[in-house]
């Protein structure tokens, strides 16, 4: 979320509200039962994967309540929803598109569907992560470097800090296509995000230059990007997973360092 248009797209959300049969709630108003599903506008730089990753959503199901196709494309702008419809149905207009939902951090851990819960006439059933880890064959570590920061959900540090120096290659962990290159997500500087099936997409934050672009397809330990100190005090390359929209452990995936 970007700080700079927080103002600007609060004042367009409360304009929506006079017209949408589901209004936005204002910043100010936001409760549990009130913003559960919030709505929001898309700002410059924002797109499906990113809007998703920072609210902790599957982009499936934020593209099948949206009536999103693939490419998932999204303008500045357009609204999006963050949860299902009312009764568990999307608008079911396409034209609706992805957008920044205007929210607390608090809202960030609210469930968004049950396992196995129908959306939209259709549902995306979860599975465990033992029966999906064995999609993606193997994880290679990004960085050689000393993790100095694990991870942990109840602290909100949903990836883990490896320790480097200005320049310092970073790796693809896993073989995939990327699916964002840049800016645009606050507190992670200039970052990748790699899409490696269905399930898993990983991260890699700070870095000092991007060696791919969006719609790259990378090999495992292909050379991404360089290390660097972009949206951080000190250099350093934090690196999460997402598994069905979720962080998990990254140390859990990744091999075991003798």
């Amino acid at each position: 979320m970007k700080l700079t248009k927080l103002t600007t797209a609060v004042s367009m959300t409360l304009l929506l509200c006079a017209c949408s049969g589901n209004p936005v709630i204002p910043v100010s108003d936001l409760t549990p039962e009130k913003s559960r599903y919030p709505v929001g506008i898309v700002a410059e730089g924002d797109s499906l994967y990113t809007i998703s990753w920072e609210f902790g959503l599957d982009y499936r199901e934020v593209a099948l309540w949206n009536g999103l196709r693939s490419p998932y494309q999204v303008s500045p702008g357009q609204k999006i929803r963050l949860g299902p419809g009312r009764e568990g149905r999307s608008n079911g207009n396409s034209s609706q598109t992805v957008a920044k939902a205007l929210v607390s951090p608090e809202i960030r851990a609210q469930p968004l569907a049950e396992k196995g819960q129908k959306v939209s006439g259709s549902s995306i059933k979860k599975r465990s992560s033992s029966a999906i880890a064995s999609q993606v064959r193997a994880w290679s570590w990004p960085n050689t470097g000393r993790v100095i920061s694990g991870f942990s959900a109840a602290d909100g540090d949903n990836g883990i800090d490896i320790l480097g120096s200005e320049g310092s290659p970073v790796l693809a962990a896993a073989a995939g296509k990327i699916v964002y290159a840049g800016s645009g997500l606050r507190g992670y500087g200039l970052l990748l995000i790699l899409k490696h099936d269905e399930h898993f997409l990983s991260a890699y934050a700070h870095n000092n230059r991007l060696l791919v672009d969006e719609g790259d397809s990378v090999q495992a330990e292909q050379l991404i990007a360089h290390m660097g100190s972009t949206g951080a005090e000190t250099v350093r390359l934090h690196f999460e997973i997402r598994l069905d929209g979720k962080p998990v452990d990254p140390l859990k995936y990744l091999p075991e360092r003798k």
